[in-house]
């Protein structure tokens, strides 16, 4: 047995005391057994399985309420992208949500073309839920930043010239998004990439989604990037507001959650933004 905490908790105990009807291709004779940590994020922590090889064990440790979806919702996201081949598959959940069995990937680096190629097909998929605004969003982190007595340290996202980059791309046709798909939230099955982390997926801007997913890249490469993924509904326009509201999410992202942000990222640097593009 682990010797983490974790392995008390009622969800983990829930999800490992079903093994025998986990969905997929578990053919154990004993139970299975939480072992080492290969993972962990700003929201979960992930778990190899002894007993389990093919298996991991995905934990929320989520501390705040700033995500798109809550645990069902997020849940109803990867199970509609898995049917598709684009998640990995869930073997298991607990009834709270809070721990899920899922496939075992592995995670190196991701061709651009496949990553480009992942994205395409996730803005594909049907999706019938009620848009995703890019302008609350950020109103919502502004009011945690508020609540907290942060603003000195944040860029205002009601300001005009920001204000009109979020209602360009609130006015665009949405599509479903995952709104992080970036390097580390793509893993390998054999030869399939397939994207996890689904907690801000929503119906939402296409441009939006490609720049949060392609931000760690090379300008010349970024912008490729964006064409490859967007192709006939590319939009100049829409691309460079894009980039710039996923700079100021990320900032705000930051203050509401972690009350700090990066040194690129602080409110001086990303107001010049704003300013040359004046």
């Amino acid at each position: 047995m682990a010797k983490n905490p974790d392995y008390r908790l009622a969800s983990v105990q829930e999800v490992l005391d079903h093994w025998r009807h986990w969905n997929g291709d578990f053919s154990g004779s004993t139970r299975p057994e939480l072992h080492e940590v290969v993972g962990e994020g700003t929201a979960h922590r992930v778990y190899t399985l002894r007993g389990a090889p093919n298996w991991v064990l995905r934990l929320s440790t989520k501390r705040h309420n700033h995500s798109v979806n809550n645990h069902s919702a997020e849940l109803a996201s990867w199970r509609r992208a898995a049917s598709a081949g684009l998640a990995p598959r869930i073997g298991c959940e607990s009834k709270d949500g809070q721990a899920v069995i899922t496939q075992r990937l592995i995670f190196n680096e991701v061709p651009p073309r496949e990553h480009a190629a992942l994205l395409r097909s996730i803005h594909a998929l049907p999706d019938s839920s009620p848009p995703l605004s890019l302008k609350k969003i950020t109103a919502q982190y502004w009011e945690a930043i508020a609540h907290k007595s942060l603003t000195e340290l944040a860029l205002d996202p009601r300001s005009a010239n920001i204000s009109k980059d979020l209602e360009l791309l609130d006015s665009e046709s949405p599509c479903f998004c995952h709104n992080d798909l970036t390097p580390e939230n793509i893993g390998r099955s054999n030869d399939q990439f397939l994207a996890v982390d689904w907690e801000y997926a929503a119906r939402g801007n296409r441009h939006f989604d490609i720049a949060i997913a392609s931000e760690h890249m090379a300008l010349s490469k970024r912008y490729a990037f964006a064409k490859a993924v967007a192709g006939n509904a590319f939009k100049e326009a829409n691309w460079q507001a894009a980039c710039r509201v996923a700079l100021l999410t990320t900032h705000l992202w930051q203050l509401a959650v972690n009350n700090t942000t990066s040194e690129a990222l602080t409110q001086k640097a990303l107001a010049r933004i704003w300013t040359n593009h004046e």
